[in-house]
């Protein structure tokens, strides 16, 4: 017997908000990007864990598509580039974007190049599960809703790359040239979101100004 989440389908593509781009490259149109990091993430059935080995994570559909938003509606206006490359450091599921040189690709490069868009998500399918309660046990029988249960997922292939405007993960931001995850790439997350708030408190003022005449 087969033990998994409630609603789990072999053949769904799941989504969850990942790491983010590393470097940038201007020459070939790149960066890098940390897709996952194995950080739990809260479902509506437990936590959920992807599980970080060469044995768990299936990369065999690499080179994947980079969406946006894991927008399917139109493969033309959606692709926004391809994870051309994949790999395994330091416990974490690396890679290498590619930006497409058309328009709505030139787009997200300059963005992710600007540090106006920072997050990664990805779509994965999960064949299989090893599920824990609070204290760590393998558990092998029917849960409940009430139970606390983590879901690690022990096998499951990487579908496609996304990037997105609101990470869950507040790990998950734009990294400066290689400097990794430091106390500069935080300040810069902050300016960054600083920035982006005056800005909209000017356009909230402008647009308020407009009514009025």
């Amino acid at each position: 017997m087969i033990i998994a989440p409630r609603g789990w389908n072999a053949n769904k593509v799941e989504q969850r908000f990942l790491s983010a781009p590393l470097s940038y490259n201007a020459s070939d149109h790149s960066c890098e990007c940390v897709i996952s990091a194995g950080a739990a993430v809260d479902r509506v059935y437990g936590r959920e864990i992807l599980e970080i080995s060469k044995s768990a994570i299936d990369l065999s559909r690499i080179p994947v598509p980079l969406l946006d938003s894991h927008s399917q509606a139109s493969v033309i206006d959606s692709t926004l580039g391809r994870i051309d490359t994949a790999w395994i450091t330091d416990g974490k599921l690396h890679g290498r974007i590619v930006f497409a040189q058309t328009q709505r690709g030139k787009i997200a490069e300059g963005m992710v190049a600007r540090g106006e868009v920072t997050g990664i998500s990805a779509g994965y399918s999960v064949s299989t599960w090893r599920v824990t309660d609070s204290d760590n046990d393998v558990v092998d029988r029917d849960a409940s809703w009430d139970d606390d249960l983590t879901y690690t997922a022990t096998k499951w292939c990487l579908y496609e790359g996304s990037l997105v405007g609101c990470p869950a993960d507040i790990s998950a931001a734009v990294r400066s040239h290689g400097r990794g995850d430091t106390a500069y790439d935080a300040r810069m997350r902050a300016e960054v979101r600083a920035r982006m708030h005056i800005r909209q408190a000017m356009h909230d003022r402008q647009q308020e100004a407009s009514k009025l005449h």
